[in-house]
């Protein structure tokens, strides 16, 4: 009988057709980094995951099974093909509705909020259909259904490629209101104080967990018990406050 460490890297050497102990290493996780995210989410540096909660609870989980920890850069709107197809294993940070159906999902433990973000000389915001009409900052690729619910129609968008520029954009007052995260517009405020944004209205709070290709069904309850574990042990909280 092998141990429980041990079942979970034969099952990797399974699930990825490689070996355990091999010259090359143990086999990898595919973890989609996108590089549309800002942080504390995600920061790319070139090609690689700089730093930001994606990285870290890739690498967690990665390690927790028994696999490398390889990152794929890819903007939002390729996450979901991605995984389908099987060029990649899982991305986390997500939820379902954000991307494509058929995909697998972990249990969510990772907890968030979608805001509507306003520039100093924006009116107050007492309900979201009162920006039924109103040019909102938003990420290419990035899906919004709780406004396209809100509005009912998909909401006026004024794309810009990545998280962290729809910041600045708005702080520059070339729109007066973008959807974007309370964490992520909390640490944009970290480093400009001065730019004066602000939260107008509360989109949505979620819990966001991770998604999984199909091909790789038999990870499936070998993540759910790394978050599990992660929860118990301390871990998740400990990265959770790395960047509050």
């Amino acid at each position: 009988m092998t141990s429980g460490r041990g079942s979970v890297l034969l099952l990797a050497a399974f699930a990825f057709g490689g070996s355990v102990h091999g010259a090359e290493g143990p086999p990898a996780l595919r973890i989609v980094a996108p590089t549309n995210q800002s942080m504390p989410v995600l920061r790319m540096a070139g090609a690689l995951p700089a730093e930001g909660l994606i990285k870290d609870v890739g690498e967690v989980l990665a390690e927790r099974l028994g696999l490398g920890a390889v990152f794929v850069p890819l903007p939002s709107k390729r996450a979901g093909p991605a995984l389908a197809t099987g060029t990649a294993d899982l991305i986390c940070y997500v939820k379902p509705g954000w991307l494509e159906d058929g995909l697998l999902w972990t249990r969510a433990f990772l907890p968030g909020a979608g805001i509507i973000a306003a520039h100093p000389s924006a009116p107050p915001v007492a309900a979201l259909h009162a920006l039924r009409d109103e040019p909102l900052g938003t990420v290419l690729g990035y899906r919004y259904p709780v406004l396209d619910q809100a509005f009912m129609r998909a909401p006026r968008r004024e794309d810009v490629p990545d998280a962290v520029t729809n910041l600045r954009r708005l702080a520059a007052g070339r729109v007066r209101y973008a959807v974007t995260d309370r964490a992520a517009l909390a640490f944009f405020l970290r480093d400009h104080p001065a730019s004066g944004l602000r939260e107008a209205i509360e989109v949505e709070r979620y819990e966001l967990g991770c998604a999984l290709s199909p091909g790789k069904a038999a990870l499936l309850e070998p993540l759910n018990r790394a978050i599990d574990r992660m929860r118990v042990d301390g871990s998740l909280q400990a990265l959770l406050d790395r960047y509050r």
